[in-house]
């Protein structure tokens, strides 16, 4: 699968801040999960790109429910255990950020989404859709591992207060020491790799 720099970084970082605990093989586990999720996410953007009109908004909700599931399962190689809701919480607050922080610049890239909206084209719009859904959920993927990596600087360990109080200051850390539009850019690159290799098929 496509090497991606940004991930990469944030799995050394997260490896290092718990000293080691988080085995070398474990994280390789976590870097395939979420590469195979942002592929699978392709294919539902794909899927999105075949409603006129409604392209956007399916991929919307199928994005965040597809981050959702790609935390519950780096939970799951990490022994993680952190509540549903709080990891629905953390997927739609950390895709809205990368909409928010370089939504444009996602949307000059796949600038022929936009064709979804005219009946009888729409059909040309399915690889940008596919893209940007791929795009959604890598890059969410790497902001968590940095929103983890942060949690167990602060904290010691992977333990959310029941409130979601800590959340925020923790993910607004994560957004402010992020450049968001580097991280897309590079997750196009991963994306055209995958593409290239045949791992997304259209």
């Amino acid at each position: 699968m496509a090497y991606n720099h940004y991930l990469k970084y944030a799995l050394m970082a997260l490896k290092e801040t718990t000293h080691n605990i988080i085995k070398e093989e474990k994280l390789e586990q976590v870097e395939n999960t979420i590469q195979t999720c942002a592929i699978i996410a392709a294919a539902t953007g794909v899927g999105a790109g075949m409603f006129p009109g409604g392209g956007s908004v399916v991929l919307t909700a199928a994005s965040v429910a597809a981050i959702w599931g790609m935390y519950v399962k780096i939970n799951k190689v990490l022994g993680i255990s952190i509540s549903e809701n709080t990891l629905k919480s953390l997927a739609s607050a950390i895709l809205t950020n990368i909409v928010a922080g370089a939504g444009a610049y996602i949307v000059a890239l796949a600038a022929t989404a936009i064709i979804s909206l005219i009946p009888g084209l729409h059909f040309l719009a399915v690889p940008a859709e596919a893209m940007i859904a791929y795009i959604a959920v890598f890059a969410s993927g790497i902001l968590y591992i940095k929103f983890l990596t942060k949690l167990f600087h602060a904290k010691g360990g992977f333990d959310i207060d029941n409130s979601g109080d800590d959340i925020d200051p923790l993910l607004r850390d994560v957004i402010r020491e992020t450049d968001i539009r580097s991280v897309i850019s590079e997750t196009k690159n991963s994306y055209d790799q995958d593409k290239k290799d045949g791992n997304i098929k259209k």
